[in-house]
């Protein structure tokens, strides 16, 4: 008997790891779908929400959302894309140009002389930044050849919105049938949890980009409209990406003047923590409470394994977690409530 039981030990863990080791080596298309089912579940919930105060059906709302969408983008991208370029090209150019001002400064203060000595190969903070926009450019403009993964993407959604039901019902029925409420309670709790999540993303990418772009247009900077775009975008990696966003932002405050910097820095420190203390709280009431130390230690994890892809989607990965372990193990298996 000790050893059956150590046998289904040691067969659970080969099992365990050979799932983590495919997991791994098709994470890209996995990630693909999960990208497709975290925009579909948003995109059923904003039809639901139409169809429950408009008089029409889901399905219609579900176009109309879709094609919502694709209007606003199309004339967004019509309207600003050739500027929009040309704002990203020249946020580059700030960033190198604060640099430099820095290891001007630095060179004052004899602290470049000691970092020289350490670098053997005579790097510089300028050189380092200009090194960054380069990579940023390049990677702006290899970002045609993931044509193919959008294609995709965005034919996914679109069936999985189309029809959740159908893909939902597959799913619970792969479990045995004395399984199938629990399972179809958890997926109901994930899919709630994902909706309001990405909701509240959208909410916040759309305060801070507002707010950040009308800050900087009323400072009279030139880039408020690429600096309000870039920073609504990175708001969409939770903790990481606004503190991402600071670093184009304060130097091209800064190359401003030092008075406009310093403006730009407490403004934008204002702003983040409005979202973070306020809007952010309210919508978690509704999603998940994301432990700020375990979703970033997530995103660190999910990045270095599979790159930005992984980065991006780390906090809805994190909530699907949190969900399935506290339905299927917290409560159904240990008998404890959650809160």
């Amino acid at each position: 008997m000790m050893g059956e039981e150590r046998r289904i030990r040691t067969d659970t863990i080969l099992l365990t790891a050979g799932l983590l080791l495919i997991a791994y080596l098709i994470g890209e298309v996995l990630l693909l779908v999960f990208a497709a089912v975290l925009i579909a579940v948003g995109l059923d919930g904003l039809a639901r929400t139409a169809a429950a105060r408009l008089p029409v059906s889901r399905g219609w709302a579900l176009v109309g959302a879709v094609l919502g969408i694709i209007a606003v983008f199309a004339a967004s991208v019509g309207m600003t894309a050739t500027g929009l370029f040309r704002q990203f090209r020249e946020v580059g150019e700030r960033v190198v140009d604060f640099a430099k001002q820095a290891q001007d400064w630095l060179s004052e203060l004899g602290v470049m002389s000691l970092v020289e000595e350490m670098n053997s190969d005579g790097s510089s903070i300028v050189g380092a930044a200009g090194n960054m926009a380069g990579h940023l450019m390049t990677f702006g403009m290899t970002a045609v050849g993931a044509l193919t993964s959008i294609i995709i993407l965005i034919v996914l959604t679109l069936f999985l919105a189309a029809d959740p039901a159908l893909y939902r019902g597959g799913a619970v029925r792969l479990v045995p049938p004395a399984r199938r409420a629990v399972v179809e309670e958890t997926l109901s709790a994930i899919a709630h949890a994902l909706r309001w999540w990405f909701f509240g993303q959208l909410a916040s990418m759309a305060l801070l980009g507002i707010t950040v772009g009308l800050g900087l247009f009323l400072l009279g900077i030139d880039l408020w409209f690429a600096l309000a775009v870039l920073t609504a975008l990175l708001t969409f990696i939770p903790f990481i990406g606004p503190l991402i966003a600071t670093v184009p932002i304060v130097a091209v405050g800064f190359v401003e003047g030092t008075q406009t910097g310093l403006i730009v820095l407490a403004g934008y420190i204002i702003i983040q923590n409005i979202e973070g203390n306020v809007l952010v709280p309210m919508i978690q009431q509704k999603a998940v409470n994301l432990a700020p130390a375990l979703l970033i230690s997530v995103q660190v994890l999910l990045s270095l394994v599979f790159g930005v892809a992984g980065l991006i989607l780390a906090a809805p990965l994190t909530i699907v977690a949190m969900v399935a372990v506290q339905k299927l193990w917290v409560e159904h298996t240990l008998g404890e409530t959650t809160a």
